[in-house]
């Protein structure tokens, strides 16, 4: 699994905006924000630019339990700086 880097993650947030994929609310620095496989490698997804989207910890938390999918022991959690 790659590693999540600043320029993956930055290219993330351009893409979305800022915004959570799942709640659509924006990033603040205090969130706990984690990098999501869309199609989750459990379940045959790659690990690729276009199948990755940064979500909220919770709505992460609520994506895996609705789609069957187990989150990564490796998971990332990104950290925003003001």
């Amino acid at each position: 699994q790659a590693i999540d880097t600043p320029t993956r993650v930055a290219k993330l947030l351009k893409k979305q905006q800022g915004k959570c994929s799942r709640c659509g609310q924006y990033f603040t620095p205090s969130d706990l924000i984690e990098v999501d496989h869309i199609h989750p490698l459990s379940l045959g997804g790659k690990d690729e630019y276009k199948n990755l989207q940064l979500l909220h910890r919770h709505c992460h938390d609520d994506k895996s339990a609705s789609d069957g999918s187990l989150k990564s022991p490796e998971l990332t959690e990104v950290k925003l700086h003001p």
